[in-house]
């Protein structure tokens, strides 16, 4: 289920970046997630603000892989790298997915470790 807190983007002052968090173990509701992030990337507003997608529950048996995640959100092709990659000089977005598990507390801190490198 999704929930909106906030109308629009431009509703807000400024965004550093956005964190999208999928259940990995529900994959009925894939392509429900994948609608949802798609109006999030093609936003204009944020066609520079870093994407951090993560695939939580990797803790319960038959959860999606990190790939089959990746390619059910369209995302095979699109992420730029879990290293420091220098994107400055370029216009592309920087777009990782992460797996985690929040009830573990294992994961997500390699993600937002990530996502930070590009917040300015």
């Amino acid at each position: 289920m999704t929930y909106e807190l906030f109308q629009t983007f431009e509703d807000l002052v400024e965004v550093d970046a956005v964190v999208y968090l999928v259940d990995a173990y529900d994959k009925d509701r894939f392509a429900e997630s994948k609608k949802e992030l798609d109006a999030l990337l093609s936003d204009e507003s944020l066609a520079t603000v870093p994407f951090l997608v993560l695939g939580n529950k990797i803790d319960i048996p038959y959860a999606a892989s990190e790939d089959e995640l990746r390619y059910h959100l369209g995302l095979t092709n699109f992420t730029t790298g879990k290293g420091k990659v220098n994107l400055t000089d370029t216009t592309v977005r920087p777009l990782e997915v992460f797996m985690c598990s929040i009830v573990r507390k294992m994961g997500y801190g390699d993600g937002f470790k990530w996502v930070s490198q590009y917040i300015k």
